[in-house]
């Protein structure tokens, strides 16, 4: 194994084997040893940061509506395993809180996602209140699509570590711009020269979403960061090989 360790980060948890951004995904990574897990978040209708990738309840739960349009507990009664498989039924919707509570005595860092989100909801205040709440600020990182949103959360917490995400030639010149720490690039749309640019300026590289375990040598020998997947268990297996 080269010197340098790949961070495998599990795409909203161990999204191959359980409903997506559910506890019962969480679970599972944790299961792997996997060093690292990415979720999304949606502000519910008073601002409480649900764990959700779409701006609606639609694709993944037996409900319907905009996360922002629904109440909390309106949302913690929906359904969010079924869809996937019946052997899920029942399983819930969390909410950030309960994320961090689960992760709370481990080592596995989080990438939390920041999903766009409607106007007054102010979810980089939130985000980084919790955060602070549950002494994590230093330890997870904060990305978004949205430039304007890590900057908001700069603005309220400078120690917070901030990545920025899209296809990588877009994203690495205003992240190099912002002086962000990362940059989550789509795995087609980096390679060997845009790794070694970013590593030049400080910024380390994550791709998303990578699940062929066959190519794992490649990313290695062009020395990506991290390797954020849907497969976590074939490319840990993989990256240990």
């Amino acid at each position: 194994m080269s010197a340098k360790q790949i961070i495998i980060e599990a795409h909203r948890g161990d999204s191959f084997n359980a409903p997506e951004n559910t506890m019962a995904a969480f679970r599972r990574a944790i299961e792997l040893n996997a060093p690292a897990i990415e979720l999304d978040v949606h502000p519910a209708m008073d601002g409480t940061l649900m764990v959700m990738h779409d701006d609606t309840v639609d694709r993944t739960t037996n409900g319907a509506g905009a996360v922002s349009a629904m109440a909390v507990e309106e949302l913690l009664k929906l359904d969010a395993g079924a869809k996937f498989s019946p052997a899920f039924s029942g399983e819930k919707i969390p909410t950030l809180v309960d994320v961090f509570n689960l992760l709370a005595s481990g080592n596995i860092r989080l990438n939390i996602e920041i999903k766009a989100s409607p106007p007054g909801m102010n979810v980089p205040f939130t985000l980084v209140n919790l955060l602070r709440r549950f002494d994590k600020e230093r330890h997870y990182v904060v990305s978004s699509f949205n430039p304007d949103a890590l900057l908001a959360v700069r603005t309220i917490a400078p120690e917070i570590t901030l990545a920025l995400i899209g296809n990588g030639p877009e994203i690495l010149p205003q992240a190099q711009q912002q002086h962000f720490s990362w940059i989550h690039g789509n795995f087609r749309t980096v390679d060997a020269q845009l790794i070694a640019r970013a590593h030049a300026t400080g910024l380390r590289v994550n791709i998303w979403t990578m699940d062929d375990p066959a190519r794992v040598a490649y990313w290695r020998g062009i020395n990506v960061d991290k390797i954020c997947t849907n497969c976590p268990a074939k490319i840990l297996a993989a990256v240990q090989s």
